[in-house]
């Protein structure tokens, strides 16, 4: 397992090749722009099965970087597999995005994720908070794609022995 927040050589070679000012990514306020995001909003506003499988490749390029607090993916096809299999333990998923900002290409997306796990009486939503750096190529597809969020209460916690380790250093902090 990496770290989502060491630079390492892959995420500094990701930055290098996605560099703004060599994709043409759509105009600030442009329609370009209006469409890119709503495309990434849509697919994870609705994270169910049918619009991962239908949509993933539609909103990430081919080759592209992903990393969360989990894994590191270099296709959309990797990222399609990796998300299908993620929602295997929920009833239900959503992300509900709070803010989009933009500072030159780089657009940062600050989001409440919702799970509805299987384990957990129905409804009983538990909801994390969590921000994600994106960049586009000029068809306004995702070619990076670097989240930050801690899934220590939401996901970690439901490891038994990590549940105790981490009751233990919050005790002790």
């Amino acid at each position: 397992m990496h770290t989502q927040t060491i630079p390492d050589t892959r995420y500094l070679q990701a930055l290098t090749q996605s560099e703004p000012n060599l994709l043409g990514a759509p105009a600030s306020g442009s329609e370009g722009e209006t469409t890119m995001l709503e495309r990434v909003k849509s697919l994870f506003s609705d994270y169910c099965y049918e619009n991962l499988s239908k949509n993933v490749t539609q909103v990430y390029a081919e080759k592209t970087y992903f990393r969360d607090a989990f894994k590191q993916f270099e296709s959309a096809e990797e990222i399609r597999e990796y998300m299908l299999a993620g929602l295997k333990p929920l009833e239900g998923a959503e992300f509900v995005f709070n803010r989009v900002a933009r500072s030159g290409s780089d657009y940062y997306l600050d989001w409440t994720m919702r799970l509805d796990f299987k384990k957990t009486p129905t409804g009983t939503w538990e909801e994390s908070i969590g921000m994600t750096h994106m960049r586009f190529n000029a068809d306004g597809k995702v070619i990076f794609h670097q989240d930050y969020w801690d899934p220590t209460d939401i996901v970690y916690r439901r490891i038994p022995i990590a549940k105790q380790l981490i009751a233990f250093v919050k005790d002790k902090m």
